[in-house]
């Protein structure tokens, strides 16, 4: 037969190979690094201002290790497949991106310690616990300790040959770390929750706790509280999620959910903490991360989704087939040559094999390899070592730790496997036969391994599936390798191995490997173009819209923001703008009534201090004027009686004295009534003039024909002092002008009145006229202007004399 192609292929390269898996640890590596960033320059700038805040730095202590972490799992997976081995034939282990991958376990060490401490001290130091929280500190980097040697002695056992994998049981201090960590979220909510009656001052009944965590928390503690106690529950969500059947959670596969939760819970420990932080300047920080958080997202979905299909597409070159055989035979320079051979099985014979593998004594000397050998191992697999039982992670490490036979390096279903040995001088047989039932979805092999004692090695594949399922993360699912290898010593010949999986992995990465250049690619822009978009958008309208508000605040009723864009936040604007100009006009309306307001009270002010003028002028005129008045009419009504037998002229003139005495003693109790305010409203004001023509008739022999018409009601000023010049103006014909008769005109309406009295007495040189005159005068006009009404005088010699008051009411 000639010699088989293909072999040895993937030995000796240092690739990574990029699937959806190290895509995830990709994204949320890229995130926790953002988020690193800006808290790092946070931790910066407190350090430079002499200001630390705990709380800041542990959660920098915490992203630190998350990205980390995320980066050791990303090169276990690039490097190793995310195999239970740190290391896989074609990875070099003494590679950096090899070494890296045992870290992971501690920088998760680091996660919970940092959150659990984080407890303590966020939202605000957890009362009398500060003793406690130095213990649980000590112990906790004691177990970061440990598993820093636990790293150590793994790289050292990759070195080796020798993998070596942490007992899954010594993870258990990082669950309890986690609980840890989530009762004491639960305490601080407790006490913020308490503490909300003392700060609100509030008397009312607080419901417990545990029904306050569903409803709105009372204070700001209390909230920041509660949402990091939910953050610190979602590992166990993740947890639960892993016990899922067939990894899928409905239609979502588990590992998108786990990415996505663990972005989830990335970026809410971030904003939770920024949102309670007072400061104003994380803003475009949020909407910055929550963009780049999405965009993972959806990248890390699309990698999922897409994913399984084109894994499920994969078919490896050179599958050997069920009926087919292979036989590796000795070149006779102690090396190999692999060749197809024709198919001729061996009965199944001999005794079976336990699980934990058998030793077998050979009947004949083995040359494998240039070496010899009496005596072989096989375990539960049907692979054959020569040193001792063989293990899959033997086959971890380039040319293998052992010399060793790889029939089918693959898994045996649940249903068990059945493996038997027979020997005799001139072969060993050994055959495996998987138990394959109708209603399971394993794989099932069925393989016959034969020994010759010439060193020929020939194996026969009784049963292949025709469509093998290659399984992400399981190489072993699958067939894996096929093909002898003679271990590490380097004087041996060159081993004869297929690595279907590493076929796989190329397979994969053909397909994922631009997307992670896209990825990084996107991130960088979006922490570029999203401030960029974002402060255009929305930073500066906002910006603007604050501006316009402190300026209204201080005062500044005018102001008018302007309106970039025509959508929500510039309707916010419009808005702003008109209540700003509502707010203008309804402070201007308020400025002119109140000074309305002013006028009025300076007006009543006046009048009343005019009231009060008048009561006291009228009091001292009661106490005086009038007082001596009342005394001296008396005597003059007594004079007429004593002047009896005397002349009639001194009769009369006592008589006319008395006359005049009760006609001043009247006048004056009517100027005091007047005074009082007491008589304005009493008579129509024609009346009250009628009556003054009549009174001078009386008492002066004057004729004064009136024409006065009916008069609407006016303010009392008015009424006072229009009655006054008509007083004036009679006193004044009886007094100056010698005329026996006289003519006074009255006419008003609702906001006008006018006067006129005038007669044909003698007149007199208005420029001329004496000082008793042009007194009379100019108190009339003072008493016109009070009121604003305008007085004219027109008089000549020898052509009487004519005054005219007109008042219009003001607007």
């Amino acid at each position: 037969m000639p010699p088989d192609a293909g072999w040895n292929s993937a030995l000796g390269t240092s690739s990574w190979y990029w699937t959806p898996g190290a895509i995830s640890y990709l994204t949320e590596a890229l995130l926790a690094s953002i988020i690193l960033a800006y808290l790092g320059m946070r931790v910066f700038g407190d350090w430079r201002r002499g200001r630390l805040y705990a709380p800041t730095v542990l959660l920098t202590v915490l992203m630190s290790a998350v990205a980390l972490a995320f980066l050791a799992s990303m090169f276990r997976v690039l490097v190793a497949g995310g195999w239970v081995s740190y290391a896989m034939p074609w990875s070099p282990v003494d590679a950096w991106s090899t070494l890296a991958m045992p870290w992971a376990r501690p920088f998760g060490g680091v996660i919970c310690a940092a959150l659990f401490l984080f407890a303590y001290r966020f939202p605000r130091p957890l009362p009398r616990a500060r003793l406690e929280s130095i213990v649980i500190a000590a112990i906790l980097a004691m177990a970061i300790a440990v598993e820093c040697a636990f790293a150590v002695y793994a790289d050292i056992s990759l070195l080796r040959g020798d993998p070596w994998w942490r007992p899954d049981r010594v993870t258990l201090w990082m669950a309890i770390a986690l609980i840890g960590s989530a009762i004491t979220f639960w305490r601080q909510f407790v006490v913020a929750h308490e503490g909300a009656d003392g700060e609100t001052g509030t008397s009312h009944r607080q419901p417990s706790a545990i029904r306050a965590i569903w409803r709105s928390p009372a204070n700001r503690e209390a909230k920041a509280a509660r949402a990091f106690l939910l953050l610190a529950l979602l590992p166990l969500v993740h947890i639960a999620a892993l016990l899922a059947p067939e990894g899928r959670l409905g239609s979502i596969p588990l590992d998108v959910f786990v990415c996505w939760s663990t972005l989830a819970m990335l970026l809410g420990l971030t904003l939770v903490y920024l949102s309670y932080l007072p400061e104003r300047s994380s803003f475009l920080f949020k909407l910055t991360t929550i963009g780049i958080a999405v965009l993972l997202a959806g990248v890390n979905g699309v990698a999922w989704i897409i994913g399984p299909t084109h894994q499920s597409q994969f078919r490896p070159p050179d599958l050997i087939a069920s009926g087919q055989a292979l036989r590796f035979a000795p070149l006779g320079n102690g090396d190999y040559a692999a060749q197809r051979q024709v198919f001729l099985t061996e009965p199944v014979r001999g005794e079976e094999i336990g699980p934990n593998g058998a030793r077998i004594e050979l009947l004949f000397e083995l040359d494998f390899y240039g070496r010899r050998y009496d005596r072989v191992f096989v375990d539960r697999l049907g692979t054959i070592g020569f040193d001792r039982v063989p293990t899959p992670t033997d086959a971890a490490f380039g040319r293998g730790v052992q010399p060793a036979i790889y029939p089918l390096l693959a898994s045996t279903p649940r249903s068990g496997s059945r493996i038997t040995a027979f020997a005799d001088s001139e072969r060993l047989v050994l055959t495996r036969l998987d138990r394959c039932r109708a209603d399971q979805s394993d794989p099932c092999f069925r393989v016959q391994t034969i020994i010759f004692a010439d060193g020929r090695i020939d194996i026969n594949y009784l049963e292949m599936p025709p469509k093998p399922s290659f399984k992400l993360f399981d190489p072993l699912h699958a067939p894996w390798l096929i093909g002898i290898t003679p271990g590490p010593a380097p004087a041996a010949g060159s081993p004869l191995l297929r690595d279907y999986y590493h076929s796989f992995l190329i397979y994969l990465d053909r397909l994922f490997k631009p997307l992670v250049g896209f990825t990084i690619a996107t991130v960088l822009a979006a922490l570029v173009g999203l401030p960029l978009l974002f402060r255009s958008f929305l930073i500066q309208p906002l910006n603007r819209l604050l501006r316009g508000i402190r300026r209204f605040r201080d005062g500044d009723l005018t102001t008018q923001v302007e309106i970039s864009f025509n959508d929500e936040i510039g309707y916010l604007i419009e808005s702003f703008n008109e209540m700003a100009h509502a707010q203008q006009a309804m402070t201007q309306g308020l400025e002119n009534r109140v000074a309305e307001r002013v006028a009025e009270i300076a007006h009543m002010t006046a009048r009343n201090a005019q009231l009060e003028e008048r009561t006291r002028l009228s009091a001292d005129l009661h106490d005086a004027v009038a007082q001596t008045l009342a005394s001296a009419s008396l005597f003059a009504a007594a004079l007429p009686e004593r002047l009896k037998g005397g002349a009639a002229a001194d009769v009369e003139a006592a008589e006319h004295i008395a006359k005049l005495n009760r006609h001043a003693l009247i006048e004056m109790r009517g100027l005091l009534t007047e005074l009082r305010g007491g008589s304005e409203g009493q008579w129509p004001l024609t009346h009250r003039l009628g009556e003054l023509a009549i009174e001078f008739s009386r008492l002066h022999g004057l004729t004064v024909t009136s024409d006065l018409a009916d008069d609407a009601p006016l303010p009392p000023e008015v009424y006072a002092i229009f009655y006054r010049v008509a007083q004036e103006c009679l006193n004044n014909v009886v007094k100056h002008s010698g005329a026996s008769e006289a003519e006074m005109i009255f006419d008003a309406l609702h906001d006008r009145a006018m006067l006129m009295v005038s007669d044909r007495g003698k007149g007199f040189d208005m420029r001329g006229a004496d000082r008793r005159e042009r007194l009379g005068l100019a108190i009339m006009e003072d008493r016109a202007r009070l009121i604003g009404a305008t007085l004219e005088i027109e008089s000549s010699p020898g052509d009487g004399c004519r005054v005219t008051m007109i008042w219009t009411r003001s607007q």
